[in-house]
């Protein structure tokens, strides 16, 4: 399944013999790929010949013992941050990140970075795929390295597998996905009455466009704080960023 821009969707598609991938729906040319068997020769600046492109390697060239253990370093890796952080889901997860974190490695995009970035870059894909309730420095916090360095290598690994349209780049993030999350690190037993409240607040927030431009745990922070007091809960903003949301401590100023 590949994002269609045309279709705007994932969609199923269809290798050509020319090299052409197109989508299977509408047939728009989503990449292209031209191979030859035949050796081209070009000249250069200096006027003397060189063959030009580049050698492809087959697919049973490439797979080789290396590669296979590479990969499952990978898959180890996925799943150790998957359950550092608290991701559901196990192999459902695990598996589609491993996807993305495959073809970086056959498109030498873990050259030069570290396995442990790319991997939450790959993570975090299959989480917003999946509308898991996690943000990028929740998996920045686990690294322990700032979340501007994994956000650099998550968008260029998102331009890498051609998903600068995709809702995962393009829509922000929905802040509702995480409030189940976050209120349950609030006292007593109301915490389904403050989430169904507080979920109505957020959705009020998302007709009246409150939520542009501002982040979904300040979001998350503003709807549970006024849901607690709504339910008698007697906290401050500081209680909700610290039971709630620990990181998110810039609560009070938003």
């Amino acid at each position: 399944m590949v994002w269609c821009t045309n279709c705007a969707r994932d969609c199923r598609t269809n290798r050509q013999p020319e090299g052409y991938l197109c989508c299977y729906e509408c047939g728009r040319v989503i990449d292209q790929d031209l191979f030859s068997n035949d050796p081209l020769f070009v000249k250069n600046a200096a006027g003397q010949s060189q063959l030009s492109g580049n050698f492809v390697k087959t697919v049973q060239s490439d797979y080789s013992a290396s590669r296979e253990r590479t990969l499952n370093d990978a898959y180890a890796e996925i799943g150790h941050i998957a359950n550092a952080i608290g991701v559901s889901g196990g192999d459902s997860i695990v598996h589609p990140a491993l996807a993305f974190y495959t073809i970086a490695l056959e498109r030498n995009f873990t050259r030069g970075r570290r396995k442990e970035q790319v991997a939450a870059a790959c993570l975090y894909i299959a989480c917003r795929e999946n509308k898991k309730p996690f943000l990028l420095i929740d998996f920045s916090e686990h690294l322990r390295i700032n979340v501007y360095v994994l956000g650099a290598v998550f968008l260029q690994l998102c331009k890498l597998l051609s998903l600068e349209e995709h809702a995962i780049v393009q829509k922000p993030v929905d802040p509702s996905l995480f409030i189940h999350r976050f209120a349950a690190g609030l006292p007593g037993e109301t915490n389904i009455g403050v989430s169904k409240t507080a979920l109505r607040i957020i959705a009020s927030m998302k007709r009246d466009w409150l939520q542009t431009g501002r982040k979904p745990s300040g979001l998350c922070g503003a709807a549970l704080y006024i849901s607690a007091l709504s339910y008698g809960l007697k906290c401050s903003k500081t209680d909700i960023s610290l039971r709630s949301c620990p990181h998110f401590l810039a609560l009070a100023d938003e």
